[in-house]
């Protein structure tokens, strides 16, 4: 790859008298062989090579004539410069296919489940290897934390802080599986991000610059709570309302409530509870005319009918399921509880109350 000319320095100050009557520089083109001889000053100074600078290199040699008795021409200096162009691409690889921005930029957001791993695939090139200069030789590379509030799910005014820092050279990469290294109080309950800079160091009046910034997003794990029945609990008439609450709902996600009789089994399917259910993004709103939100959601669900849900004496089990993109999207329990029904003894004791007593 070609890069802009570049601006060399060449003094002649220490040069006796007798040669700086007439010398030159000599730029051989190390990708093509090209070769041009730019002449110089007396006293020296900066020029623009005429060739640009490939990634094979080039040479320049600085040559000085004698005058008068002397005719022969003198090397007096070597240089082999090198175009360095840094480049560094990472791949931000989750189990969620979300992504916000064109990853081609470098320049984009990613998204995943606290509980969940991620993968890096970073790309570096352009560099000069074993080069003494530090810009030339490898980029900064560097990842920094920023928790979100938990409610709003906002990172707005929320410090950053940093995780890890290298300097990286030419070269593939891959780190994983990883999994968020926020500072929350447990790995379930990470909300916030992760970014990931590359940074050119400053050289050749250019200060720091920023070659890429891909960051992914972390959402808590969705928890789910019941009030209004406890686990075992025997009802012998109608079943009071319930609340559930739900927070932190993925926003790519379908949870539901389901109903079925018998003990708590894992993967077994109910029947769901009418308006218990919850889809988010736009794997499960397709015909959703709006943008679908990209944050977690905070819900309260009142079901005042579960009764017709369990209308037969028995065991019942209460599950809150949800699915996201992770694990395929195969269903996860949130919550589940298990009942009984036994309206046989609210009969019994109907009854036991309207006999008469002998007379």
């Amino acid at each position: 790859m070609k890069i802009p000319r570049a601006i060399l320095l060449a003094s002649l100050a220490g040069l006796p008298p007798l040669w700086a009557q007439e010398a030159f520089v000599r730029q051989t083109d190390l990708e093509f062989g090209l070769v041009y001889d730019m002449p110089l000053a007396s006293t020296g100074g900066s020029f623009i090579a005429p060739l640009p600078i490939s990634e094979s290199g080039a040479k320049f040699e600085m040559f000085a004539r004698g005058t008068a008795w002397d005719s022969n021409i003198y090397l007096l200096d070597t240089k082999l410069i090198r175009a360095y162009t840094p480049l560094a691409t990472l791949d931000l690889v989750s189990e969620d296919s979300y992504v916000r921005g064109d990853p081609a930029s470098g320049n984009y957001v990613r998204r995943t489940r606290a509980d969940r791993p991620f993968s890096l695939n970073i790309h570096v090139a352009g560099l000069v290897p074993g080069s003494a200069n530090t810009a030339e030789r490898a980029v900064y590379f560097s990842c920094k934390g920023s928790n979100y509030d938990l409610t709003t799910y906002s990172g707005l005014g929320q410090p950053a802080y940093l995780l890890s820092e290298s300097d990286l050279e030419n070269g593939d990469l891959t780190i994983g599986p990883l999994y968020h290294e926020l500072t929350t109080a447990t790995l379930t309950g990470g909300c916030g991000e992760q970014s990931y800079t590359f940074v050119r160091y400053a050289a050749d009046g250019v200060p720091d610059t920023i070659l890429a910034q891909p960051k992914i997003e972390i959402w808590p794990v969705a928890t789910a709570a019941v009030a209004n029945i406890t686990v075992n609990q025997l009802f012998i008439d109608r079943i009071p309302a319930i609340v559930l609450t739900l927070l932190h709902l993925y926003p790519d996600s379908r949870t539901y409530a389901q109903v079925y009789r018998g003990t708590a089994v894992l993967g077994t399917t109910g029947t769901v509870v009418e308006a218990s259910e919850r889809r988010y993004g736009r794997h499960y709103n397709p015909d959703q005319a709006e943008e679908p939100t990209n944050v977690p959601q905070d819900v309260s669900i009142s079901i005042e009918d579960l009764s017709k849900y369990a209308a037969a004496d028995g065991t019942y089990t209460l599950e809150v399921i949800t699915e996201t993109p992770f694990f395929g999207r195969a269903p996860e329990r949130l919550l589940n509880i298990t009942f009984n029904v036994d309206r046989v003894i609210s009969s019994r004791g109907q009854l036991s109350t309207a006999e008469k007593p002998n007379p």
